[in-house]
């Protein structure tokens, strides 16, 4: 299913080499894809190797079983001119959950790995959350991808549109917010939508720490995403305005924690995220 629904899902399916989830069966179960480029142009953008790794492990499970939880590890970059490779090994499948395995590697190195775990729809109506933060709507807000090229990958595929106000900067937490969406409809499967959204959780996340320092960044900064977790509450979908908040909860060591939640119009929580980065201010850069 995830193959033909990411053939329909323009600017997300396979447009050429670079596209966003775009992936190609070379045989004995290994699926290829290439990943843009993010800020740093001999890097590979890291929310699209994430939303690659998903979409492999979705090629290995029923389409009964919904995405409820990844967590990934970045070990190495990967280069946006040269394909990454993508392995899914089953790790479960019991009568609820399953668990795959994700490694995706380049030039016969790993560059990351993720746990993806599975579930069926459950009958369950009762939920507990607390309330949607009170902010504007989208429609009158500035593109908050206005600081990058027009014809960057990134800005063709999501509309980001960004609340202005930024809170707590002086008392150790940052927090900020932003409305996201894919340029144009897609299909109705939710594993797309799902992939879409991983794709979608890297880019305002760890660089919420850098939010005071304004656009575009200090000259020299090194900010990398070292791990990324994501937990999937409720049905959604991506081609519609969800609000994620970012709230960067700590930054020293050389490093960065950041928490995000998607937030859809109707006020319910349907997705969080956790990532901790690699940060280093142009003082501290030195080799990793």
């Amino acid at each position: 299913m995830i193959n033909r629904v990411l053939e329909q899902a323009q600017p997300f399916g396979p447009l050429g080499k670079g596209e966003r989830l775009a992936l190609e069966d070379v045989g004995s179960g290994v699926l290829q894809g290439y990943c843009h480029a993010g800020r740093a142009p001999r890097r590979a953008y890291g929310g699209a190797v994430v939303g690659q790794a998903l979409a492999a492990a979705h090629r290995t499970v029923e389409d009964d079983r919904a995405v409820h939880s990844l967590h990934a590890y970045f070990l190495r970059p990967v280069a946006p001119e040269r394909p990454a490779r993508y392995v899914s090994d089953v790790v479960r499948d019991g009568w609820s959950y399953s668990v795959r395995q994700v490694t995706a590697t380049q030039d016969g190195k790993d560059a990351l790995t993720m746990s993806v775990s599975f579930k069926l729809p459950q009958q369950d109506g009762s939920w507990r959350q607390p309330g949607m933060p009170d902010v504007p709507g989208p429609e009158d807000l500035d593109d908050g991808f206005s600081s990058r090229p027009a014809t960057h990958p990134l800005r063709t595929a999501v509309e980001y549109r960004k609340v202005p106000d930024v809170h707590g900067a002086d008392e150790g937490q940052i927090e900020r917010f932003g409305w996201f969406r894919t340029v144009g409809a897609l299909p109705d499967d939710p594993a797309l939508h799902a992939c879409a959204l991983a794709y979608i959780s890297d880019a305002p996340l760890a660089p919420t720490a850098l939010v005071p320092y304004g656009e575009p960044r200090p000259a020299g900064v090194v900010l990398a995403s070292l791990d990324h977790a994501m937990w999937f509450h409720r049905p959604f979908r991506a081609d519609a305005w969800l609000l994620y908040a970012c709230r960067s909860r700590l930054a020293g060591d050389g490093r960065t924690l950041a928490y995000g939640e998607f937030w859809d119009r109707d006020g319910q929580l349907v997705a969080s995220v956790v990532q901790e980065a690699l940060l280093r201010m142009p003082e501290e850069t030195g080799p990793a």
